[in-house]
């Protein structure tokens, strides 16, 4: 806990910069209990949108409602290295959680349902999603969810 009213924009593009200057593919990113809400979501978003080789990104504790959680959610349909994100104790409801959602397992069509995130957990929302995209593989994530469309 770094900062209690949000990271100014400068210094929250900084510590990204810092963390997608490493090389190493098990990097964590925690800005949980920060303050943030929407501009810190749109630096998060792009970042995320970018694909960095983070692979755990922990936002718990901040003040991201639905607005902001369809922010970071879009930018995850983009993103194949992140394999965890933690929203956790936000003012995300239930129109957030669809946001996130239809990332991750978009039903509209097979062709969605293949093209939607298969790497990222989200964890910390009411009526718990983590249980997506819960295998290593890729392909074991991507058929899963054809199997229960096709079900």
């Amino acid at each position: 806990k770094c900062f209690e009213d949000g990271i100014e924009t400068q210094t929250l593009k900084m510590i990204i910069a810092s963390i997608t200057a490493t090389t190493s593919d098990e990097v964590s990113l925690n800005l949980a209990e920060n303050g943030m809400s929407s501009r810190e979501a749109v630096v998060v978003a792009e970042f995320l949108r970018s694909n960095p080789t983070i692979s755990r990104l922990e936002l718990s504790n901040n003040r991201f409602d639905n607005a902001e959680a369809a922010v970071l959610a879009c930018a995850l349909s983009s993103n194949t290295n992140l394999k965890s994100i933690c929203v956790g104790n936000n003012k995300i409801k239930a129109t957030g959680r669809l946001a996130f959602l239809r990332a991750i397992f978009d039903v509209s069509s097979l062709v969605s349902c293949a093209s939607s995130n298969c790497t990222c957990q989200v964890h910390g929302l009411e009526q718990d999603i983590s249980a997506l995209n819960g295998y290593r593989s890729i392909s074991m994530n991507k058929w899963e969810k054809i199997f229960v469309m096709l079900a």
